[in-house]
């Protein structure tokens, strides 16, 4: 139970959807499964899940499904047919549901006075935030993050706690006396905007331009993004993977779990990268590749 009640008529004209059956008091969210009495769920294969779904209809729950589905009739349940019920199930959930963030910087946090800060932006307990930084609209900075100097971060974006945005690169060259010394980063990160970033992530700075991330893009908790990186929109970053320097990412490309993406290369959009593959060389847009090191499987095309 969520504490919080809202009608089956409600959701559904906020989703733009039909509503079939009686109207019913949302109380809370479960799964197909678990679904009773005035709570959400959502069946996204109605014949794959048709006995949790007509058990669900049967207790009297609202069942977000595929349109082109509402020939299953609602029993005494609602039905409520959307083209995405799982997308549509987390839009209700934060809309309705879920616990706004509230904005302010917490008391532990250590702000500098050059950094501009958003009103509405949430910053957690002992989170750093350096000089210059600039942090937009409805950003939630959660606890015990370091963003460094002139990071940019835009509206709407969740920055998860432990992760540390705009260090140093691991930038290394030898000197006249073929000692390793560390090449200054001053390129600093932009994030786009409705970015996520994961716990103990790390985002590095570039080293002369940004380190940049764009719209949309989510990138998991435990993630390795190297210096002078170039991410697009949409791009998902799944976790342990390790993205090193000056790699450019196009718009729409999925990263696998644990997947290693050597320097320099190019992901041409909505290129898929396998769990735990090794990429050695650039992918083309629209390819699955997979393996160590990373070979072409299929077109993105071809399977689907």
């Amino acid at each position: 139970m969520t504490g919080i009640m809202v009608r089956s008529t409600v959701i559904a004209e906020s989703l733009g959807a039909p509503h079939l059956g009686a109207e019913v008091e949302v109380i809370g969210i479960a799964t197909i499964a678990d679904a009773g009495a005035g709570q959400l769920c959502f069946a996204g294969d109605p014949e794959r899940y048709a006995d949790e779904l007509a058990r669900a209809l049967g207790l009297r729950a609202v069942v977000l499904i595929p349109a082109g589905h509402e020939a299953v009739l609602p029993g005494s349940g609602v039905l409520i047919a959307v083209p995405n019920p799982r997308a549509a199930f987390a839009e209700t959930v934060r809309r309705f549901f879920a616990s706004p963030v509230m904005p302010g910087i917490a008391s532990t946090a250590v702000v500098h006075p050059t950094a501009r800060i958003a009103v509405s932006a949430s910053i957690g307990d002992y989170t750093l935030i350096g000089p210059g930084v600039v942090i937009g609209a409805n950003v939630e900075v959660r606890h015990h993050v370091v963003i460094a100097p002139r990071v940019q971060v835009g509206a709407g974006t969740l920055i998860k706690s432990h992760a540390v945005i705009g260090e140093e690169g691991f930038g290394i060259d030898k000197d006249e006396n073929g000692n390793n010394v560390r090449l200054p980063h001053l390129g600093s990160v932009v994030l786009g905007d409705q970015v996520e970033v994961g716990n103990f992530t790390t985002v590095c700075s570039g080293t002369i331009s940004p380190t940049r991330v764009g719209d949309f893009t989510k990138i998991d908790d435990h993630v390795h993004i190297a210096h002078n990186v170039q991410i697009g929109r949409n791009v998902i970053i799944t976790a342990c993977a390790e993205v090193s320097g000056s790699v450019i990412i196009e718009d729409e490309v999925w990263i696998g779990p644990n997947a290693s993406v050597i320097q320099g290369l190019t992901l041409g959009a909505r290129s898929l990268i396998g769990m735990g593959s090794v990429v050695v060389k650039s992918v083309p847009a629209n390819e699955v590749h997979f393996g160590s090191p990373a070979r072409k499987i299929r077109s993105k095309a071809e399977g689907q």
